[in-house]
């Protein structure tokens, strides 16, 4: 995109045009009239020599192109909207700045529920961009502002991340009702006998459960790893697998719930932010409330 070329008032439009679906009601989200949308639609086509919109029963669906362009232009309009939101005063209910987080599947199952419940109440205007980003680059993405915090483990390094603890969550081991060991005492070597799913988002290294089993003296080959937690509860449900999931999950997934030897601590949870953006209103107020919604699990 040359930007010495293009009216950058136009970017807004096209975004509005693009998530409205209609010039109607991209209009009333502008607050300006149906033809100066008409008028700065035009423009944009002009200048990218596509329709970027076509007629679609009363609205308008986008082209290849405009689907194209759309993640490049969201990114730059969030980026200028964060950055000239001013840095005194923040108005949650008025705000429509987007927050990047970074968390482990465990913590978006746990805080972004009852989150998406508080910001609907509260600040309906903001969105929450949930990713899963690599450890080793978490400290970098926060200092580059392409992310905003982080929820994960609490040995992560980087010279400038603050950090806060968030929480500890328990986990439980979960089989299906018909597991010849479902409502039984699981003792460590019951549990280490058992043919093991495990879930973790890297592809190399220990999981937890390898992790806790290794400690205690014994070895766990899991049969099946994966990224994240729901196809392991599926593939749980369907076989006489066993899984160790975060407990919050393992007591709404309808299986087995099984105590974990008492050689498995709960697993703790750190929140991280970039050290240059301490002082920003938002950012402060958003780990408030995610520390809020934390002491409440």
């Amino acid at each position: 995109m040359n930007l010495r070329t293009i009216d950058l008032n136009l970017l807004p439009v096209l975004e509005a045009v693009y998530t409205e679906r209609s010039l109607t009601r991209a209009s009333e989200t502008l607050h300006i009239t149906q033809p100066a949308v008409s008028n700065a639609l035009a423009r944009l086509r002009n200048h990218f020599e596509d329709p970027l919109f076509v007629r679609e029963g009363r609205g308008v669906k986008p082209t290849a192109m405009a689907d194209a362009l759309m993640p490049a232009v969201r990114d730059a309009l969030d980026r200028l909207r964060a950055g000239l939101e001013q840095r005194s005063t923040f108005e949650p209910a008025q705000s429509t700045r987007v927050f990047n987080i970074s968390a482990r599947d465990a913590g978006v199952f746990i805080i972004a529920p009852r989150l998406a419940r508080r910001l609907e109440a509260e600040a309906p205007g903001i969105r929450i961009a949930w990713s899963q980003v690599q450890r080793g680059a978490i400290s970098s993405e926060l200092a580059s502002g392409r992310l905003d915090l982080a929820l994960d483990v609490p040995d992560l390094r980087g010279h400038d991340l603050e950090r806060a603890a968030l929480l500890d969550t328990p986990y439980a081991c979960v089989v299906a009702r018909d597991h010849p060991v479902a409502g039984q005492d699981l003792t460590l070597e019951r549990f280490i006998g058992l043919r093991h799913v495990v879930v973790s988002s890297r592809r190399e290294g220990r999981s937890y459960v390898e992790e806790i089993a290794r400690a205690a003296g014994h070895r766990i080959t899991p049969v099946m790893r994966l990224p994240h937690h729901m196809p392991a509860l599926e593939i749980v449900r369907q076989t006489h697998l066993a899984a160790t999931v975060p407990l919050p999950l393992a007591q709404s997934s309808g299986l087995a719930v099984l105590a974990l030897p008492p050689a498995f601590p709960p697993l703790g949870s750190v929140l991280y932010w970039g050290r240059e953006n301490a002082e920003d209103p938002a950012l402060a107020w958003l780990r408030g409330l995610i520390a809020e919604i934390a002491g409440e699990s």
